[in-house]
């Protein structure tokens, strides 16, 4: 009788044993959604990754507040001098050609009646006998022409582009020029070169004085 049972039991564990082998086989089989899960274990879950979550977008650079511009302003036309009645509106003063122009008799008449100034580049004997009615003494050839110099531009002020009348003894005499070069390279530009002097002044018998300044 125990014979029977033992061997009865032998092949129900053998029956037991290739169903285990088979299930395990068709569980390995089948695709990986369909797999039994064992007791006691359980296969980690896979990290899904995330699903319609869009990558964060990379920062706008913040824009500088824009200003509101200001409305240009007309432009308008420079108001130009309205002449009153009987009068003409003198012509603006030309500019010169040439930092040292020689004039006429008549334009050193012209230039006086103006108020220009005058120097006398003569010596000053000659100065002293007879010159242009308010005219600066400055004799080019004496040792205090610069001290003279110095004294009519503290009285007159003269700026770099003001007018300035030279005169000598007209003719050959170059004192005026000289005196002219002077001047120029002090910085100033519009020096007048009365070309006939002081003896067609005389002819003209236009204003004249005598004595030291």
């Amino acid at each position: 009788m125990p014979s029977k049972l033992s061997a009865t039991s032998a092949r129900m564990l053998a029956l037991a044993g290739f169903a285990g082998l088979a299930a395990l086989l068709s569980n390995a089989l089948q695709p990986p959604s369909r797999h039994l899960a064992w007791s006691g274990f359980r296969p980690p879950s896979p990290i899904s990754p995330p699903g319609n979550v869009a990558p964060p977008e990379p920062p706008v650079p913040a824009k500088a507040p824009t200003l509101p511009l200001s409305p240009t302003p007309p432009i308008r036309p420079a108001a130009l001098p309205i002449p009153r009645p009987g009068v003409e509106a003198a012509p603006p003063p030309a500019a010169p050609s040439s930092p040292i122009q020689e004039i006429t008799s008549q334009e050193a008449w012209k230039a006086f009646q103006a108020g220009l100034p005058f120097l006398d580049a003569r010596r000053s004997v000659d100065y002293a006998a007879g010159h242009v009615a308010g005219a600066w003494c400055s004799p080019v050839w004496e040792s205090d022409l610069e001290d003279r110099l110095l004294a009519f531009k503290a009285a007159r002020r003269p700026g770099p582009e003001d007018p300035i009348v030279i005169y000598c003894s007209g003719g050959d005499c170059r004192d005026s020029h000289l005196l002219a070069e002077r001047l120029l390279g002090e910085g100033y530009f519009h020096l007048l070169i009365y070309r006939d002097g002081f003896p067609d002044w005389v002819a003209q018998k236009h204003p004249v004085e005598k004595g030291q300044p």
